[in-house]
């Protein structure tokens, strides 16, 4: 993609023609797998339907990073990620290994992603006011409580530029009523509203009188075929149980090894915690965005607790186990994520109880699997072509 500034707007050649950069989206797109495939699905997927996109490049400065950090309920959570990601560069990754999947991840910001300049606060963003005509905000759990910012609810756009909520998640299925309050006046300000699950839907129809639809998430928005094609997909050798788990639960082990004996190969882990990296089993150390995707589309089962990884699961006709992160009774629980897209494919069984019978999903299966995908996929693109054309 080759971008040209003329005016006012860039203009980004797409296809062999030149078209305006007139929409910007607000989403997490770095250091997280899954946040970076919805980025870029939902970005090509805008500009296939003839806008420009620019992804805001938003990395908070120390003095916006304090500050959020104070104010976050879930401060203690990112405090103890960072304790954990230091343990694991001292003790798992020599200086080559860290470089190299840090390069990786970059390689793909910049081969594969349009981004603005760099903005380093939320209050830094009204300048873009005089650069785009829409903004979107969406994907991934950017409306989680948890983790509220006024920018990921669009708060820095004007009042004549358009604003959008695509696919954004609350993560949970609670709103307290002081939550509610901080979240109505910047809901009240969009053009358009959809969510990524029906218990958000819920939570947001109590908050504003709009109307809400339910969309599919933006890794879902291209087909098998495209991401195939758009990433250069190479299966690995050989047959692998694949585990990616973002949890630290000790059953993990236990369930990653019974399937090993069940199905008689080897098992790889993509670690993303120090739990990760004491399973015992072939850790894959320096795994960036395309190889993360690949070794999804070539594992002969997948093991996970991660919603994206689920996704990709299903996208790619992969046999697979999620196993649940949280209690379901749990106030932090984050598990109606996966119910969600479990109910809408059909694919309820999936989730791992100790009484499961390990069981491949027959192809018969997978064909209305398909099916269902390619509605919600078509349903979803003509929700977006319409709210970007403000039907």
């Amino acid at each position: 993609m080759q971008k040209v500034f003329s005016g006012t707007f860039d203009r980004i050649e797409y296809r062999g023609a030149f078209i305006m950069t007139e929409t910007a989206t607000l989403t997490w797109f770095s250091g997280n797998y899954g946040s970076t495939m919805q980025a870029f699905a939902l970005q090509k997927t805008v500009m296939e339907l003839g806008y420009g996109n620019h992804i805001i490049n938003y990395v908070p400065n120390k003095w916006e990073k304090l500050t959020f950090f104070c104010k976050s309920s879930a401060r203690f959570v990112t405090l103890k990620a960072k304790i954990e990601n230091k343990k694991i560069e001292s003790k798992f990754l020599n200086r080559e290994e860290i470089d190299l999947k840090n390069k990786k991840f970059e390689e793909f910001y910049e081969e594969s992603l349009l981004l603005t300049e760099m903005i380093p606060t939320q209050n830094q963003m009204k300048s873009l006011n005089n650069k785009y005509r829409a903004f979107l905000c969406g994907s991934d759990q950017i409306w989680n409580p948890n983790y509220f910012k006024k920018c990921n609810f669009l708060e820095f756009v004007s009042a004549s530029n358009k604003k959008i909520a695509y696919a954004p998640s609350i993560g949970t299925t609670k709103l307290a009523e002081n939550e509610k309050r901080k979240m109505k006046p910047y809901l009240d300000r969009f053009n358009k509203i959809s969510v990524r699950e029906q218990s958000s839907k819920n939570l947001i129809e109590s908050v504003v009188e709009k109307p809400v639809q339910v969309v599919c998430d933006p890794v879902f928005l291209l087909s098998r075929e495209k991401w195939i094609k758009s990433m250069q997909l190479k299966a690995p050798e050989g047959k692998y149980i694949l585990c990616y788990f973002l949890g630290d639960n000790p059953e993990y082990q236990e369930t990653a090894k019974k399937l090993q004996e069940i199905l008689n190969i080897k098992v790889k882990v993509i670690p993303t915690n120090i739990f990760g990296y004491s399973l015992g089993f072939e850790t894959q150390k320096t795994v960036g965005p395309k190889d993360w995707l690949s070794l999804l589309y070539g594992a002969e089962f997948v093991l996970t607790d991660s919603f994206h990884a689920t996704a990709f699961s299903i996208i790619f006709n992969k046999s697979f186990y999620v196993l649940k992160r949280f209690s379901d009774t749990s106030p932090k629980s984050q598990n109606s994520r996966i119910y969600h897209l479990l109910n809408m494919t059909g694919l309820e069984d999936r989730i791992w109880q100790d009484t499961t019978s390990v069981s491949y999903i027959e192809n018969d299966i997978w064909k209305t699997v398909d099916e269902k995908m390619r509605t919600e996929r078509e349903t979803s693109i003509l929700w977006l072509k319409n709210a970007l054309e403000d039907k």
